[in-house]
Parts: C-alpha cells; structure tokens; sequence
C-alpha cells in the first residue's frame, strides 16, 4: 500500500497539468492533420541564458516550450544594438521551463545571451499532439522523481495553455511566419528588437542556399547559427510517392557551385573582405560582415539598379538605419569599384 501510495504522489504534478490544460476550450486543441499540413508556416524560439556558472549553464526554454534533448540552437550575444553569433549549441538535459546544453567552452556563452531556435508547424504538430507528448513526457519524469513544486507546475501548465491556443491560431492564419516561442524573460518587446537579426537571418539563408560559401564570407560562427537555423526541407506527398531511394544528405544543404564559378566567388569574396576592411574599417564588425556578404553576391544577383539593391538589402539587415546612411551608401559602391578594378584590370 505504501509502494502505491507513493506512486500516485510522485504522478500529481503532470495530473495537475493534465486538469489545467482539458479546461480548455474543445476548438482550441482539436486541430486535423490537413490543418497542420496547410499551415506548415515556421515559428521562432527565443530565449536567454540564465545562468553561465562554471559548473552548469542553463537557459530558459525547456520541454513545455517544445525544446528537449538533442535539440540544436543558435546563440548570439547582444551588443551595441546589434548582435553576434556565437554559435550552436546542444541541448543535453530539459526540465519543464529550462534546459542545459552540452559543452560549451568553445563559445563561452554568458548570461543575457540570447537563444534562437527555429522549427515548422508540421514538425511542431498540432495543439493536441503538442500537449499530449508534453504530458506524456511528465509522467515518465514524475515517477523518477521524489518531489515536486506546485509553483512550477502551475508555470509550465500556464505555459502549455498559451502554446495550444497559439498553435490553433496559427494554423488557422496560414501566415509564412507563423508565430514565436518565447521563454517568460523574452518579453514582446524584446522579440521585436530582434526583428532585424531575424530578416538578415533569412536573408543570408538565401545567399546560402545559391551556394554563396558563408563560411568564407562571414566565418563559421555564422555559418553554424544559419545552418542551425535553416528549417529542415519537408518533401510533398507527391514528391515522397515518387521518390526513389538516395543517399542520406544533412538537411538545408546548400546548393554546389560548379568547380570554376566556385573559385571566381572564393576568390571574389576574399578580395571583398580585403577591401572592406579598409573602407569601414571605423565600422562595427558585423556591419562590415554585411557590406561583405552584398559584396560578394551583388554580381550574381545582377540588380539592374545597384544603389536602390545595396539600399534594399541594407533595410533587410539587422542595421536598417543603414539603408539611409549616406556614408555607407558611397562606401560599399566604392568597395565594389575597387574589387572589380582587380579582378578585371
């Protein structure tokens, strides 16, 4: 008696989950297959890093967010109102409303760091399967463990309540940006700070898909957040039917250039970078990491108008401000101009 006695203890917190989340409205977690598959928009994660202890760093997004073991995310360190890449971590143990990743002594993440993940509304699932693999997953975790915070459970119940909602919501509006995870620290108006970081994200997952080596252009920190950040490719059922066996390859693979347009851009890139750094070199270095990557692919782009282009593509970068700045605007033509001297003298 005192053996099941104690089982039904250790099982209340995800009970008083379960309670919290069936008050629901019926229409909120009743969402069809067919609806996911129409609404395979992407949603953003975003959280910080709480605690950068020597013994055990720890951010706030954890399994009632959706982030669990194995999982892979970017981290970028805010400064100057801009941000930086520091690189991909690993989740390697998640609790309800933290995780902690892998080693991460090679980018010496801090606290006030900021965490990005990225995922689609099929690879998320609909409301119900997002609170029924949750719930599940508390039950398996309650029996491991000898007590519990009611406080806790009532957060992370509060938390899932919102997801369900939000994810019917987002199914329903079909939008190529569905929504955003946020962690309780990561308030609105945050999120809306890194909106910039989030349109040159995108921006430079085009360049890279081209085949435009971000490795060479930006170094690989930045390589690893865009490869991290690229939502994995979903085939059509009509793609699936008639597929025939290949090899396995990573997803987001970016496309292979051939042998001599490769080493054109190699070479075009490394002159890019040597002159930038001699025009803007009063620049912060991830501006001048932009004038780089613009450098390097405006000539495949092949813009009829360049300044309206160079303009264009300064607003979709995390420095906005820059589509309107009259020195830049003369720097990077000037920048082109000197490269295009050298490669065709």
């Amino acid at each position: 008696m005192k053996h099941s006695h104690r089982r039904f203890c250790l099982c209340l917190p995800a009970l008083a989950i379960v309670t919290a989340v069936i008050l629901l409205p019926r229409n909120a977690v009743a969402q069809t297959e067919a609806d996911v598959i129409n609404g395979a928009g992407i949603v953003w994660f975003a959280g910080n890093v709480i605690s950068d202890s020597d013994e055990a760093t720890r951010i706030d997004l954890g399994d009632v967010h959706g982030i669990l073991e194995g999982d892979r995310l970017a981290a970028f360190r805010p400064g100057n109102n801009h941000y930086t890449p520091l690189g991909t971590i690993q989740i390697v143990e998640s609790h309800n409303t933290w995780s902690r990743p892998g080693d991460v002594s090679s980018i010496s993440l801090k606290k006030g760091d900021i965490i990005l993940g990225i995922r689609t509304l099929r690879q998320i699932g609909t409301g119900r399967e997002l609170q029924e693999a949750f719930l599940e997953r508390q039950l398996v975790r309650s029996s491991n463990r000898n007590s519990y915070s009611t406080l806790r459970e009532e957060q992370s119940a509060r938390i899932l309540r919102g997801l369900v909602r939000r994810q019917s919501r987002w199914i329903r509006e079909l939008k190529p940006i569905a929504g955003q995870v946020r962690s309780d620290s990561f308030s609105v108006e945050n999120f809306q700070k890194i909106q910039p970081l989030l349109n040159q994200i995108r921006r430079f997952q085009e360049f890279r898909a081209t085949g435009v080596p971000m490795d060479r252009c930006l170094g690989k920190e930045w390589n690893s957040v865009l490869a991290t950040l690229t939502p994995e490719a979903e085939p059509t059922a009509t793609a699936v039917a008639d597929a025939k066996p290949q090899p396995s390859t990573p997803a987001a693979e970016a496309t292979t250039q051939p042998d001599s347009l490769k080493s054109e851009l190699e070479t075009r890139i490394d002159l890019v970078r040597e002159e930038t750094s001699q025009v803007l070199f009063d620049r912060f270095p991830e501006e001048r990491n932009v004038a780089i990557v613009l450098g390097s692919v405006i000539d495949l782009e092949s813009p009829r108008n360049e300044p309206l282009w160079i303009s264009l593509e300064l607003s979709r970068s995390q420095f906005p401000e820059l589509a309107e700045d009259r020195e830049m605007l003369q720097e990077l033509p000037e920048i082109l101009k000197r490269v295009r001297a050298r490669i065709n003298p």
